[in-house]
């Protein structure tokens, strides 16, 4: 509804500045172009005096022509005025009109201000010591163009009370697809895949809706599938294959080298990683969800699926981590705890970045580092302790935090397959271990190549991994750094 609203402000907003913009503008232009009129009528009339002067003609009847509305005129003779047709505006500045007169040069238009109204005055020179004066009232041109002001201010009311109501019709139309899709979500996120779409345009909303349709129909046949077998290998297959649908085929982040690799457990696990790239932000998420098999991967679909809708669903810039994090993890309440029953845990890091070296984050995740390029130290970045559908609020478990990364520095993000690993004499691996690795390698290594360091590490101490192993580096470009971006 408060998108609705916003929508509805927004558009009106926009056709008020339009119809005021342009309705200033018209009367403007219409004010101008009567001045002209009057300009050319004042020089057609100062020809006539003095084409009446150089022929003799200066008479009574000539200057009785010059009759036009609110028309004042006056003709001197030696300093003296000698003739003169005056408003009463005029006649009471008699004197500081004819001074300002025999000032001016011929044939100059110029403006006055005579007792609070405006003028237009034209002098002629009418010979050696004589001088005419021609002065035009502006006030009908200025009240022509108020009233045609007025007018237009009152159809741009009309036209934001219309405007005002089409978008809130509009924003109410937009609001109910926006409701009908969550509730599709959450129907799929109980299990009930015969849900009803909202389709039609070509929009954003329909190609959320196209999206989740199309994994509606991948998790269908997942389901059948695992109906028709019990096996715990297949069950893993599928859910190796649903994840391996889900990661993003091409990742890139701009102003960062991004690199991710998930070696999965083999009887499956719920690690997964998300990113999200705007028009001025960009986004990565990395999560674990508790279990094995296939039911962590189902899962998995409804947190990815919840996580890039809402991301769509925020302006870029104010798309904050924690809020979108708590608009996750309400729907996942309402799916996971209240309709399925299901006591998974969800544990997701989400970071915003704009592209230069400032990282937004929040949520949790077991392990996050940052190697800084400059001195080659590795410090811990310290996170929330929260896991997401838990309850219904998570108003004061999450906060955003942020960190500033030079050229070269990295965030490497791990989840609890690497920090609780254990060798076979059931040792702990060490996050100092983890720390010096990356400590000697970072500086001279793309971010796909200390990935692949660290994973070494962790195989040569554990062996045979029995829980997934997934390391993310997000690297900012280093000046000499090697191009290299993407996850295999």
């Amino acid at each position: 509804m408060k998108l609705g609203i916003k929508l509805a402000l927004l558009s009106t907003a926009l056709v008020g500045t339009v119809v005021a913009t342009t309705s200033w503008v018209f009367t403007q232009s219409l004010r101008r172009a009567g001045e002209r009129e009057i300009d050319a009528e004042l020089r057609s009339d100062a020809r006539l005096l003095l084409h009446a002067k150089r022929t003799g003609l200066l008479t009574e009847e000539v200057l009785s022509e010059l009759s036009r509305p609110g028309l004042s005129w006056l003709v001197i003779r030696d300093g003296q005025l000698s003739r003169a047709k005056l408003s009463k505006e005029v006649e009471r500045e008699r004197v500081t009109v004819t001074e300002r007169c025999q000032a001016s040069p011929s044939f100059d238009i110029a403006d006055q201000q005579i007792s609070g109204v405006k003028y237009r005055s034209i002098a002629v020179a009418l010979g050696p010591s004589s001088h005419g004066c021609l002065l035009r009232s502006l006030d009908g041109v200025i009240e022509r163009a108020k009233t045609v002001q007025t007018t237009l201010f009152a159809v741009g009311r009309g036209a934001v009370l219309l405007a005002l109501l089409i978008s809130g019709l509009w924003g109410l139309l937009l609001m109910g697809r926006v409701r009908r899709l969550l509730a599709a979500m959450q129907q799929v996120a109980g299990g009930h895949f015969d849900v009803d779409l909202p389709h039609g345009g070509s929009d954003e909303l329909t190609a959320v809706a196209n999206g989740l349709e199309q994994m509606i129909r991948k998790l269908r046949g997942t389901q059948d599938e695992l109906q028709s077998t019990a096996a715990h290998e297949r069950e893993a297959s599928l859910a190796a294959r649903l994840r391996s649908q889900l990661l993003p085929l091409h990742p890139s982040m701009s102003g960062f080298e991004f690199s991710a690799r998930i070696i999965p457990a083999p009887g499956g696990g719920g690690d997964f990683y998300e990113t999200y790239q705007g028009e001025q932000v960009g986004f990565v998420a990395v999560g674990n969800i508790s279990g094995s098999g296939v039911q962590p991967g189902l899962t998995m679909v409804i947190v990815d699926s919840l996580l890039l809708a809402s991301l769509r669903s925020y302006r870029e810039c104010d798309a904050s981590p924690a809020a979108v994090l708590r608009q996750v993890a309400a729907s996942l309440y309402e799916s996971l705890r209240k309709r399925m029953q299901d006591e998974q845990m969800v544990s997701v890091l989400l970071l915003r970045h704009d592209g230069g070296g400032k990282v937004t984050f929040s949520g949790h995740l077991p392990l996050l580092l940052l190697y800084r390029d400059g001195n080659r130290t590795v410090e811990t970045v310290q996170v929330d302790r929260a896991s997401l559908a838990v309850s219904a609020q998570l108003d004061d478990t999450l906060s955003d935090r942020s960190v500033q990364l030079a050229p070269g520095d990295a965030l490497v993000l791990l989840t609890d397959g690497i920090t609780d690993a254990r060798n076979v004499q059931n040792q702990q691996l060490s996050q100092d271990v983890l720390s010096d690795a990356i400590r000697k390698t970072a500086r001279t290594s793309t971010a796909a190549e200390l990935r692949d360091h660290l994973l070494d590490v962790v195989h040569a101490f554990v062996g045979n991994p029995t829980r997934d192993l997934t390391v993310v580096v997000l690297r900012r470009d280093p000046a000499t750094s090697k191009s290299q971006q993407g996850s295999k």
